[in-house]
């Protein structure tokens, strides 16, 4: 018999999903979400502090941070719970956590769309997105009851979430995502060769970071990764017959679909 989730546990998830929701959208949009965070333990904060009580906040990878922030130690799209969404880029030297961020200036839970605008603004020019200035929508430790509801709108239904948590369901997304982009390269229809040089040491490389994928990776995308690192042992052993086996796969299953799809009709 499982326990019902306290009330800072319940809004922690509740955050969660609302990350989720606007990772997903810019993962849409080729934005690389590396993770999402959601904390719904409200911090008491003294008189002056700029902090906030509740937070979420979204991560990037290395790349797509430095060509936003090229002298951060680190960038993260933050959600606060009294100002709503910025832009953070971080230095280990800021005296004030807010001190370099650029906020959105949309209410303090915007649309997803709106979300997705301001980062697709930032990636052109980051010092054109949103304000310097911090809206306040509401005080610290207040009205935590109608947040809730409000950020309840982005938690999946009790058939669909199965009990998982906002980080699990992440972890499948992320998944999902990366599988119908490595399914759609496999499915090109342009099949010319091309010849890359590599390294005996970069081609290593590649084959362990193809077996690193297999470790963390589920389902279709963990079977790509496989069938990947053997076509490229074939490769690196100069078979007399390249082995493509990685791209039939994909193809088969795609013509699969297709049939059943043609036969749901």
């Amino acid at each position: 018999m499982t326990s019902e989730p306290s009330a800072s546990q319940a809004l922690t998830e509740a955050i969660g999903h609302y990350m989720n929701a606007v990772a997903a959208a810019l993962l849409d949009e080729g934005v690389p979400v590396t993770g999402v965070q959601g904390s719904g333990d409200v911090r008491i904060l003294a008189v002056g502090d700029s902090g906030t009580d509740v937070d979420g906040h979204l991560s990037f990878n290395t790349s797509f941070e430095r060509g936003l922030y090229p002298d951060s130690e680190n960038v993260d799209l933050h959600w606060s719970g009294t100002s709503g969404w910025c832009l953070l880029p971080l230095k280990n030297d800021d005296a004030d956590f807010y001190g370099h961020a650029r906020w959105i200036g949309a209410g303090l839970v915007p649309p997803v769309d709106r979300v997705v605008s301001f980062v697709a603004t930032a990636r052109l020019s980051p010092a054109e997105a949103g304000s310097s200035e911090r809206p306040f929508y509401r005080t610290s430790g207040s009205d935590l009851t109608e947040l809730h509801q409000r950020l309840a709108a982005f938690v999946p239904d009790p058939e669909t979430l199965r009990g998982r948590t906002y980080g699990v369901c992440f972890t499948s997304l992320v998944n999902r995502v990366y599988t119908a982009r490595v399914a759609g390269a496999l499915n090109s229809p342009n099949d010319t060769e091309v010849s890359v040089a590599l390294r005996p040491g970069e081609l290593e490389a590649l084959r362990h970071f193809l077996e690193y994928t297999q470790t963390r990776a589920t389902g279709l995308l963990g079977a790509y990764a496989r069938h990947l690192t053997e076509d490229l042992d074939n490769r690196r052993q100069f078979a007399a017959t390249s082995s493509h086996r990685a791209m039939e796969v994909a193809r088969s299953i795609r013509k699969q679909l297709r049939d059943r799809q043609q036969r749901g009709k």
